[in-house]
């Protein structure tokens, strides 16, 4: 089906839903948008996915300049990150659509099955944590699993109709926390990454406080001494195993492969801010091979880049690493950085990136 074809199918399906009136930590956002396979056979019913906007994603969007897709932390609160990102948004909410999908658990469906449509048998859920990975949703026969990053896919494919945003020139997908490990992953394996590239529209990612990093080779960081080289497979046997490497990695990866992910993510504008926080460290050995911390995992996988990609890192890959602690998110995202690279600015531009 072509480009605009699918964008305008998935724009005409979109299923709303009333104000909800539940208490609760994170209850489904109001929306709910249609997702399917790519593969997925003719006449298959899509799965929904709640998503909270900062206005309507259906009708014209004549006058919407920029677009700003979030994934929230491991709360999966979808509505706290659409606050966040509108709050910071201000004045141009006007000018900016912002999209929050949230990653259902099967324990969220039955938690609010009485607060969703036809007791929730129609929404798309992940098993735990496979969600941040880009793993597929649980299969419910005769609907096959989707992935997470198919779902920031085709959200690109809505926003890339050029009939329904005729004025849209940017893109920024942000996440932080375990959605900064989303983030990453998925700039590396965006199979919408080009398709939206030849709209004339500039994609750009923002990985805040990630946990730790997709490596492209089998190299990791020596610590204390300099350089990178490969580490004690007896110790780490799977150091180099997805989500940190690309060995064994996920149905959605294998579209592409790791050739492709390889010479793509070098490319990719990648803004990247840490900062030491109360976020859960992973504590994996595979995690471990990167660095001690959140922090100087972000730092070897700066210089990182830079030895895999040279001058052309420097181009494309920014970093800004503080070391005074931040709370939550908001507190990283209205930085300078941040704001710049989320709605426009020159705040990162005086950040040197050696």
């Amino acid at each position: 089906m072509a480009w605009c074809g699918i964008a305008s199918l998935f724009l005409g399906m979109l299923f709303l839903m009333g104000s909800s009136a539940v208490a609760s930590d994170a209850p489904p956002a109001p929306v709910f948008f249609p997702v399917l396979p790519f593969d997925a056979p003719e006449n298959t019913s899509p799965s929904l996915v709640p998503l909270a906007t900062n206005a309507p994603l259906k009708g014209d969007h004549t006058g919407i300049t920029r677009a700003v897709i979030g994934i929230p932390d491991e709360t999966r609160d979808a509505g706290h990150t659409e606050s966040v990102l509108a709050s910071l948004a201000g004045g141009l909410n006007s000018t900016t659509l912002i999209l929050v999908p949230q990653f259902l658990l099967p324990s969220d469906i039955s938690r609010y099955v009485s607060f969703l449509p036809d007791k929730g048998k129609d929404f798309a859920a992940w098993p735990m944590g496979a969600w941040a990975l880009g793993g597929d949703s649980v299969a419910t026969p005769p609907r096959k699993g989707i992935s997470s990053f198919t779902v920031v896919d085709l959200l690109l494919m809505v926003l890339s109709d050029r009939r329904a945003f005729p004025d849209l020139h940017t893109i920024t997908i942000v996440g932080y926390g375990m959605g900064g490990d989303f983030v990453q992953r998925y700039a590396a394996f965006s199979l919408a990454a080009d398709a939206v590239a030849g709209q004339d529209i500039d994609l750009r990612y923002l990985v805040a406080n990630a946990s730790s990093y997709l490596y492209l080779t089998a190299k990791r960081p020596l610590g204390e001494r300099k350089g990178f080289d490969l580490p004690d497979r007896i110790a780490c046997a799977a150091y180099n195993t997805y989500p940190y490497g690309l060995e064994k990695f996920p149905a959605y990866a294998k579209r592409g492969g790791a050739n492709a992910a390889k010479l793509n993510y070098g490319t990719r504008f990648v803004t990247y801010l840490s900062a030491p926080s109360p976020l859960t460290p992973d504590l994996s050995c595979a995690a471990q091979t990167q660095g001690a911390d959140a922090v100087a995992r972000s730092e070897h996988f700066k210089t990182y880049l830079h030895s895999l990609y040279g001058d052309l890192a420097s181009r494309t890959h920014l970093f800004v690493v503080s070391h005074q602690p931040v709370s939550n998110d908001a507190e990283l995202f209205s930085s300078p950085c941040g704001v710049a690279t989320l709605f426009g600015g020159e705040g990162c531009l005086a950040q040197d990136n050696p």
